[in-house]
């Protein structure tokens, strides 16, 4: 890390003065997060992708798969693969919504109940490894930070 911004060539390559950079940055950070979950998780038969939609149907489901897209910002086709994985491994299933007999509602199975629980399990310590070193007060401004960032609408 540098004291002071470098100048000259330097100064376009540096996340502190350049937007670009900033963003490479990001994306090279939640790579690392991203991988280090899948390798993990992969003793469970999953990956990060899944354990998310795990997470938000135990938080959130029984809800619609277009529910789930909002509720996870995640793309609609990707959305429909994640699912197929998850009722091929029995973890989640699709039926006809009450207040909608056109949709699907997508709920766990006690299946996946049981496989979250065993994948939380696994995801804390790996959590503690990325995260556990930042001071109380950093992580508090990431996470500050990174909502503002999420929820900023874009231009």
């Amino acid at each position: 890390m540098h004291d002071k911004p470098p100048k000259g060539p330097a100064a376009a390559t540096d996340p502190t003065t350049d937007d670009t950079a900033l963003g490479t940055l990001l994306a090279a950070a939640h790579q690392r997060c991203r991988q280090a979950f899948n390798s993990g998780l992969r003793a469970a038969g999953i990956e990060a992708r899944h354990f998310a939609v795990l997470r938000g149907l135990a938080q959130h489901g029984p809800v619609s798969q277009r529910e789930l897209i909002e509720l996870l910002d995640v793309d609609k086709s990707a959305m429909v693969r994640i699912i197929d994985d998850l009722e091929r491994q029995g973890l989640a299933e699709r039926r006809r919504a009450v207040h909608d007999r056109r949709a699907y509602a997508v709920r766990l199975t006690t299946e996946g109940e049981q496989r979250l629980a065993t994948v939380q399990e696994i995801a804390v310590p790996i959590g503690r490894e990325l995260f556990g070193w930042l001071a109380p007060k950093d992580r508090e401004h990431l996470v500050t930070t990174l909502r503002q960032l999420a929820c900023k609408p874009a231009r």
